[in-house]
């Protein structure tokens, strides 16, 4: 069995949409593919277990077969802070262990999830590098674009932590613009740092596309029309508040969108409809008149009406773009399409020993 870390300079990088993507591939290529999250963070009950709601989309995403109890042994909460603040011996090492191994019995190839940080985990007395370590496990690095000297300083200081066992890096979200300065300048300057650059991964629309659902949660809105449409995604976010011919001109530029806009402006509720929109979202706890909503419900859009300003509302939005899960169908198919596509997997197979 051969375990592979997934592990991140910053938290929300993209370790999620790793995970999924080499063990769709491992799974194509006809091996039997293990998840492990040491440590998770999103408590959900399932089947009378305490476990992390990732971990079991991920587990069963990957079709992995293994015991509910074991995919993810510790959960933060409240009562796992309570209890460890009092100085109770929580045995985090032993438990991690045992489970991981329960796990990993029946397969080739074990992908574990970290936190975020090498050093996550220190205060249960059991890091990520403490389970790296433990489980001999190669390690995979990767980070979004926000700062160029973040991420290279992540990426250098875990490969003098790591040595030999990181395998190498990904570069994620990063901007059309930005492509050939990583490519032309950083993965060089990486590579004469002895570490190597398994892929360079653009910002995706579809995996960062949001379904309208979460919008409405999010903004505690209220559904006007369309309910049955609520679980379609939105790439885009757009804020209507132009004259109705430049905002005409400016929604057909773009499809598969959100329009942000006080619920005063019928114009441009109008204008959006006219154009490839996904949602209507009407800010200001404003509703629209009886046109409005009757045009909506022939064109198949929902209104959702929401008590925040247009700003507040566009910057939740824009929050639940960065950080978009991958709950759907359709992001899992995108997800292994644009892993296998941007990841070197030659080189991982040839490093782990693999052949396809």
């Amino acid at each position: 069995m051969i375990p592979i870390f997934i592990a991140s300079v910053s938290p929300f990088s993209g370790k999620n949409l790793i995970c999924l993507g080499l063990g769709l591939k491992f799974k194509k290529d006809g091996y039997k593919v293990g998840y492990f999250k040491p440590v998770g963070f999103s408590p959900v009950v399932v089947e009378n277990v305490l476990t992390d709601e990732d971990a079991v989309f991920l587990s069963k995403a990957l079709e992995a077969n293994e015991p509910l109890q074991s995919i993810c042994p510790v959960v933060l909460t409240d009562d796992l802070l309570r209890r460890l603040t009092s100085g109770e011996e929580l045995n985090i090492r032993e438990k991690t262990m045992t489970a991981f191994h329960q796990a990993a019995k029946e397969q080739d190839i074990m992908i574990a999830r970290g936190l975020g940080r090498l050093s996550g985990g220190t205060c249960l007395h059991f890091s990520e590098l403490d389970f790296i370590k433990e489980s001999n496990a190669k390690v995979i690095f990767i980070d979004k674009f926000q700062s160029y000297i973040d991420t290279l300083d992540g990426f250098i200081y875990a490969s003098k932590m790591l040595g030999d066992k990181l395998l190498g890096v990904v570069f994620n979200l990063i901007p059309p613009a930005k492509l050939n300065y990583v490519r032309e300048i950083l993965v060089p300057f990486l590579k004469k740092n002895g570490i190597t650059t398994l892929g360079i991964m653009q910002k995706d629309p579809i995996l960062s596309a949001v379904p309208i659902r979460e919008i409405i949660t999010s903004l505690n809105g209220k559904v006007l029309c369309c309910e049955d449409r609520v679980d379609e995604l939105v790439e885009h976010f757009m804020i209507g508040a132009m004259n109705v011919e430049s905002a005409l001109s400016y929604f057909r530029k773009v499809s598969n969108k959100a329009v942000i806009t006080g619920g005063d402006r019928s114009d441009i509720q109008l204008a959006a409809l006219e154009t490839p929109t996904k949602c209507l979202i009407l800010t200001g706890e404003l509703y629209p008149n009886a046109s409005i909503l009757g045009r909506a419900q022939e064109v198949g859009v929902p209104i959702v009406v929401v008590r925040a300003d247009t700003a507040n509302t566009l910057e939740v939005c824009e929050n639940l773009s960065g950080y978009a899960s991958l709950h759907d169908k359709s992001k899992i198919r995108r997800a292994a399409e644009v892993v296998e596509r941007e990841i070197d997997f030659k080189t991982i197979y040839q490093q782990l020993g693999l052949s396809k």
